[in-house]
């Protein structure tokens, strides 16, 4: 699940500073593979692409993953990731805690204009929080990592100050996380009518970001041009062409045909071929994302430990790795990855191939064999509802853990749908017993939104599975400032999610950036790379 929601139950993140401000543009053409001037050489535009249309509202709950990837330019948050995926300011220029860590202060900028023209004050910060994201009647995308803020008062127009239920030292990191400000003068009149609003969330979209929208042709592309009213300072690419692309294998050839100036590619065995064309560069960047099986733990048997630590030993994740990925990823063992360096816990309980033990454990929690070799569970085949989308490494991933389940007696029946419909029918009705999917998550240890018995019901914890002992450490986790305690606590919950396995993690894919030769590209996580768009530029 993830946020990029790579969502919601995906993808996933998953997933994702203070941006200096820049000026000029540069003429520096754009260069086909074929070495002829594409149309970019003589607008310094560039083109990139999306799997489908875009919402623009972040917040709505149908705005996943192809928002995901252009929103952050239209709007700007209180905070954003700088290029080590800290958080710096954005429209806030500095925060500290108060009232025994019960409040966060927010001091914002001074002369912000949204685009068209009508000043940003406290007040658009109130009305994004308290009217759309905290309110029980909109079920706001995203809305599930707020839970601990009860509301957001203004102090004048520049000061705004979040009221917590107990301290959260991590807010400014998850304030970094695809939680735009919305313009209240425009959009307060929707009020509970706000995700019916087509003109800004399909045309017409408002922000304080670095580009506006010029042009929407729905199915076919997106024109994105330099903000003037943008307070960092205008951006070195004048224009950004978003192309509508669903198919993989369209996006790279694009890439060579030098028809694409930067695509992230997640499928690494169509990067051998753009790695010999000189006029491409190819960047593996690390992803603060895992892949995932997600087990169904509202109903039996995925609420039980046993069966869940089975379904693991039965999947041979390094097969899988060196099959799917080409080796661009690391076994996961936790929602804390490689990407946090400080926080990272490599030595958790591990759960190596082992089809023998797996048997065991399925046969402990009072399943046997039968005939056939299939393994029985209340006089019935042990068979599994595995519904998966169109998406990514997702139907492929399916099929592998299909096969590595078939092998101890377990039946996966597989239903492949589009990724609008896996979602309606996965992350929303929860109509699923097991499905593969990712997450991105913010940097942060901090992983309460997604393993807490609290967002079992209208949040992240999709796979429904609440584990006291987890939620205390988490708990503790956000109260504390110290960074040491921090680094104790976040072992200890790795730990214990590693015992009671409440999601089963594959692996760490390492992504893969691909843009044009001439094209500037700061080498991180996209979704970092997007918001610190100031930093790309065309080279000399």
């Amino acid at each position: 699940m993830t946020r990029k929601a790579t969502v919601a139950l995906a993808s996933a993140t998953l997933v994702l500073g203070a941006l200096l401000a820049a000026c000029g543009s540069t003429t520096n053409p754009t260069t086909s593979a074929s070495g002829t001037a594409t149309s970019a050489s003589t607008t310094s535009s560039i083109t990139m692409e999306i799997n489908g249309n875009p919402n623009f509202n972040l917040w709505n709950p149908n705005a996943y993953v192809d928002s995901d990837n252009i929103d952050p330019l239209i709007f700007s948050g209180l905070t954003k990731s700088n290029l080590k995926g800290l958080p710096a300011p954005d429209l806030a220029t500095s925060w500290h805690t108060a009232n025994n860590g019960l409040e966060w202060v927010f001091n914002l900028r001074h002369g912000v204009t949204w685009q068209d023209g009508k000043p940003f004050t406290s007040a658009d910060v109130l009305y994004t929080f308290n009217d759309v994201v905290l309110n029980p009647k909109l079920g706001a995308n995203g809305a599930s990592n707020y839970s601990d803020v009860t509301n957001v008062t203004a102090n004048g127009k520049y000061q705004v100050i979040f009221h917590l239920k107990s301290p959260w030292s991590s807010l400014p990191s998850y304030l970094t996380f695809f939680a735009p400000i919305l313009p209240k003068h425009i959009l307060q009149s929707q009020g509970t009518n706000l995700w019916n609003d087509a003109a800004f969330g399909t045309k017409t979209p408002v922000g304080t970001g670095p580009y506006e929208v010029k042009s929407v042709t729905p199915g076919q592309s997106i024109t994105l041009v330099r903000n003037p009213h943008y307070f960092g300072g205008a951006v070195k690419i004048p224009k950004i062409v978003f192309q509508i692309i669903p198919d993989a294998t369209t996006v790279v050839s694009d890439l060579l045909n030098g028809d694409l100036n930067f695509a992230e590619v997640d499928s690494p065995q169509l990067v051998s071929r753009l790695k010999t064309d000189s006029s491409l560069t190819v960047q593996p960047v690390p992803e603060q994302n895992y892949y995932n099986i997600t087990l169904n733990g509202r109903e039996a048997p995925f609420n039980n430990v046993l069966v869940r630590q089975a379904l693991e030993y039965a999947i041979n994740r390094p097969a899988i790795i060196k099959g799917l990925l080409k080796g661009y990823g690391t076994v996961a063992n936790g929602p804390i990855g490689p990407i946090q360096k400080y926080f990272y816990h490599p030595n958790v309980k591990q759960y190596r191939y082992n089809p023998k033990k797996a048997v065991q454990l399925l046969e402990a929690a009072g399943m046997k064999k039968g005939p056939g070799g299939k393994m029985y569970w209340n006089g019935k085949p042990f068979t599994i509802n595995m519904p998966t989308a169109q998406y990514g490494y997702l139907v492929p991933l399916t099929e592998l853990v299909q096969q590595d389940w078939k092998q101890i007696g377990v039946t996966a029946n597989i239903h492949v749908m589009d990724f609008n419909s896996w979602i309606e029918t996965s992350v929303i009705k929860l109509d699923y017993q097991a499905t593969a999917s990712w997450w991105i998550a913010p940097l942060t240890p901090d992983v309460y939104p997604y393993f807490s018995s609290t967002t079992i019901k209208g949040g992240y914890n999709v796979q429904g599975i609440g584990i006291p002992k987890l939620d205390q450490l988490m708990t503790a986790l956000r109260e504390t400032t110290n960074l040491a305690q921090q680094k104790k606590l976040a072992d200890e919950i790795q730990v214990e999610i590693g015992k009671t396995e409440p999601l089963g993690f594959l692996f760490y894919p390492q992504m893969v950036d691909v843009s044009s030769s001439n094209l500037y590209v700061p080498p991180v996580n996209y979704n970092i790379a997007l918001v610190n768009v100031q930093d790309w530029h065309f080279k000399k």
